[in-house]
Formats: structure tokens, sequence, C-alpha cells
């Protein structure tokens, strides 16, 4: 499938990482749908904005998604979709996480994806390609205090993916995770949260520092690409080493 014309979707796209990506899949060429709670501060040439609230009940989103895609299909072919849309929550203790905190982390951070891809998932069979990359967290490799849920999510994000990768894999189609370390947005340091927080990070990071959103999108854009359906089933770890040592 070529790039001209096909449409990416992205989950998540108006912020922080989400941005990067949009930003650097249009100028690789692709026709991007941003998906977002939120409305871009600034759009970009060739990025379609749709409202969609990923924290809804799975009906509400299910229905939104399935009217946005009939939609997209006639602007040109569905090539695949990058699920960054990610939400933490409060840094405190299991014991002090609600099930209403518990349940939104895990509808936007997986049950969307799960959601999404049972709409998207025929259509890139009909197409015999497809590309599914979605945004982890290097707490997808590890585990965290005081991020359980998050973390447990991430998980599950991964293993969703790895299984996708199985299931799917005969029909042209691969998925990917990419695991994020710390990354310069507000919702990766999280200073207004944990005192001194980069600072900390930075010193437990081998490289001394963190990514850049762009860091994130060029290795999402990579994996996107045609000439890398051999490459499925994997979480590329972009973390400074951190999950390494």
């Amino acid at each position: 499938m070529e790039i001209k014309d096909s449409i990416v979707l992205v989950t998540g796209g108006s912020g922080g990482i989400g941005r990067e990506i949009v930003r650097t899949l249009v100028l690789s060429g692709f026709s991007v749908w941003n998906l977002d709670k939120v409305r871009p501060l600034e759009p970009i040439l060739q990025e379609t904005y749709r409202e969609v609230d990923l924290s809804e009940t799975p009906f509400v989103v299910e229905r939104s998604l399935s009217k946005i895609i009939t939609e997209s299909s006639g602007m040109g072919d569905l090539y695949g979709i990058v699920h960054t849309a990610g939400y933490g929550g409060p840094y405190h203790p299991i014991t002090d996480v609600s099930i209403e905190e518990w349940e939104s982390i895990f509808r936007i951070n997986l049950t969307s994806l799960y959601l999404l891809s049972k709409i998207v998932l025929p259509i890139f069979k009909k197409l015999n390609f497809g590309r599914m990359v979605a945004i982890a967290s290097s707490l997808s490799i590890v585990g965290s205090g005081n991020s359980v849920a998050y973390s447990a999510s991430k998980h599950g994000l991964v293993g969703f993916i790895k299984s996708i990768a199985d299931e799917w894999g005969k029909f042209g189609i691969t998925a990917n995770a990419v695991s994020p370390g710390y990354v310069d947005t507000s919702m990766g340091i999280q200073e207004d949260q944990i005192s001194d927080h980069k600072s900390k990070i930075i010193n437990i990071t081998p490289v001394k520092r963190i990514a850049e959103p762009s860091e994130i999108a060029r290795v999402v854009n990579f994996l996107l690409q045609k000439e890398s359906g051999y490459i499925t089933g994997s979480n590329w770890a972009v973390d400074g080493g951190i999950t390494a040592i």
C-alpha cells in the first residue's frame, strides 16, 4: 500500500507525544486523523481532527469510533492506527485508587484500543495490509509503586499487541508497541506531583537526559512503514536505557 492518500488514525494526537507523532506522520506523507478529547491548538495541514472522549463508556466510545471510521473511509484507504492516548491518574498507593479511577485509566489506555481494533482489523484484512502501533511505557516493562493502575494497564497493552500480532499477522497486519521512558511533556515529568522529579529521573537514566517527543515519533513512523513488515509483536523501549539496568 502506498503512503499517498493513505490514512493513519492517531488517538490522543493533540498534546505531548501525540502532537509530535501527528506532525512526523504528516511530513512522511500520511493523511492523519487525530482522535482526541481536546482540539489541537495549532492544526497541521493534512490533519483532520475529530473529538472523541475515550474515558466514556465502551458503548459511547465504540459508537463514536465507528462513525469516524465510516467517515474517513471516503477519504482514502486506512493504512494504520497509532494508539497514543494515555492517562496515568494521580500518583498514590493502590489503596487510594478508587474503582472509578482504575476504570478510567483502563478505558483510555487499553479498552479504547480493543474497541478500535474490533472495527479496523476487518478493514485491514480486506486490504491485506495494516499497521498498528501502541504507545506503552517503560512501566510496561517494570513496575512502579504509586502507579499501579497505570503500570498494569500498560502491561496489558503490550500483551494485547503481542496477541494481535499472532492472530492477524497472516493478513499482512503488524502490531507493535513503543515504550517511552521519561519524555519532556507535562505527563512525562509530573513535577506537580513529585518534587524534583526531572532531576531524579535524569540521575538514574544512563544517557543522563530525558527524551524529546520527536524521538518517540520517529520510531513510530519507522514501524508504520511498509518496509517494516517483518517487525511485529515487539515492544520497543525508547527510554535512555532506564529499563536495561
